[in-house]
């Protein structure tokens, strides 16, 4: 077990922390609420999940039997031309809905009221990384985020024997085309290399064409958009894979891999980069992996562990990670308690800053940390910052003209008792922003800024000042 946090020494700070880890961020208010909890019932109330669904409308997706209609009607079609038009016609509709359901995700991330969900949610979906640009199919990619969704804090064999059969995944990774004669080795390789072992761990090359073959007969029935098992296409013959012999199915398959020590060692060294740090040590990783097969993969029980932890709440621990562009921008809504910009704004700005949802640059999902950040993608989010605090539309390159300014509620987040003295609104506004103080230069560059546009700051100077606040590299971190 890993070292508890006293929770005498709970505060604040660790209740910031723990909001901008375990979800996008939360407001003075938030925070304190937490904090007046204590350590334990806050992580246990960062931990409820209960149904949200109907506070979240799902935007029109083509259902399956429409689907079955699209693409007899691109059969039955007179000649190639009027072939043509018809697939352009219906990937126009596919592409506006894979849009229409990045914006009501993001949405979903910002209003939640369980926000360690939906967190975990987008962990999974760079984790076992699925991309549109290949499927083409919104439903499938819908089906899939409610599947990482329902399991995101339960059993990762559930979650994992769940993926084998979705279909996004298995258009993704071709087990949609893997047949008895002809095994395809793509999914039998990620399922190993980046989902449940790491690379070069424990398998080998015979593992992997041995796998393939238990994961033939893998079909999407068209008509219901679900996993179909086609036994004629099934490899029933005897398997050699990791040691053992028999005819193997693809559970089998994911059952044995689960026996190996390395996977919980990789699922709980992958849960400590995304939440902790980038460097985990040997120790922790051995202390949270006995647990995590003991309980069966529980991965609830194993982020109690994490929040609860000493190391967890380490100065060298907070804020110190890079806000993803996700993170950014939800973050971003959450601390200035404003709506997301308009949808085509979300998808221009994280098309620029490098991570848009349903669409990861490939299998292994996004690279992270430091790499969210470069002199372009830094320019920006400093830009990004002043569109939506500016209360005007934006001159970004790439943003459409009709877009329309973020409505950020600047009398509630700055009423008149903290716009009359300096000191007061730098330190609110750094504790909403940066949950820490504005200190040494910098603090005085801001108060200097604040002063010369006093005694009575307006709107326009508060504005101004997000700004410089959310344009420094302490913003850019959680």
């Amino acid at each position: 077990m890993l070292k508890r946090f006293p929770s005498s020494q709970w505060s604040a700070v660790q209740a910031a922390h723990l909001l901008n880890r375990a979800g996008f961020g939360g407001t003075p208010a938030e925070i304190a609420a937490l904090q007046s909890l204590g350590l334990e019932k806050a992580v246990e109330r960062v931990l409820m999940g209960a149904e949200d669904d109907d506070l979240f409308p799902l935007p029109e997706i083509t259902q399956p039997e429409k689907l079955v209609e699209q693409s007899r009607a691109v059969k039955n079609a007179a000649n190639e031309t009027e072939r043509k038009q018809i697939t352009v016609l219906h990937r126009r509709e596919q592409d506006q809905q894979i849009r229409d359901l990045r914006v009501w995700w993001l949405n979903r991330m910002r209003y939640t009221p369980y926000p360690l969900r939906e967190k975990m949610t987008l962990f999974w979906h760079g984790h076992f990384a699925t991309s549109f640009e290949k499927s083409k199919v919104t439903f499938g990619m819908w089906q899939q985020n409610e599947t990482l969704r329902a399991n995101a804090l339960g059993s990762f064999r559930d979650l994992t024997l769940q993926i084998s059969k979705d279909p996004a995944m298995m258009r993704y990774l071709d087990t949609v085309k893997s047949q008895r004669k002809q095994p395809n080795e793509n999914f039998a390789r990620e399922l190993m290399e980046l989902f449940m072992l790491g690379e070069g761990q424990r398998y080998t090359e015979k593992d992997i064409g041995e796998s393939a073959r238990a994961f033939t007969g893998y079909r999407v029935a068209p008509a219901t958009q679900q996993f179909v098992f086609q036994r004629r296409q099934f490899d029933d013959t005897e398997k050699e894979f990791m040691g053992r012999r028999g005819p193997f199915d693809g559970d089998q398959v994911i059952g044995i891999i689960l026996e190996q020590p390395e996977c919980a060692e990789f699922i709980v060294k992958k849960l400590w980069v995304y939440f902790v740090s980038d460097s985990p040590s040997p120790a922790a990783i051995r202390n949270l992996a006995a647990p995590f097969r003991q309980s069966g993969y529980n991965i609830g029980s194993t982020l109690r562990e994490i929040f609860l932890s000493e190391e967890f709440y380490s100065p060298r621990v907070i804020r110190s990670q890079v806000k993803s562009p996700v993170q950014w921008i939800v973050q971003t809504g959450r601390v200035l308690e404003a709506p997301l910009p308009a949808g085509s704004a979300l998808e221009a700005a994280l098309s620029q800053m490098g991570q848009i949802l349903f669409a990861p640059p490939n299998v292994k999902g996004w690279d992270t940390g430091r790499a969210w950040i470069s002199s372009a993608t830094l320019l920006f989010r400093y830009n990004l910052a002043g569109y939506i605090v500016s209360g005007k539309a934006p001159t970004l390159e790439g943003f459409r003209k009709d877009i329309g300014p973020v409505d950020v509620p600047l009398a509630k987040i700055a009423p008149p008792a903290l716009r009359s003295d300096a000191a007061l609104l730098c330190d609110a506004m750094a504790l909403r922003l940066i949950n820490a103080p504005i200190t040494g230069t910098e603090r005085e560059k801001f108060l200097a800024f604040l002063r010369e546009n006093g005694p009575q700051i307006t709107d326009a100077t508060l504005r101004d000042f997000l700004h410089l606040v959310m344009s420094t590299p302490e913003y850019q971190l959680t």
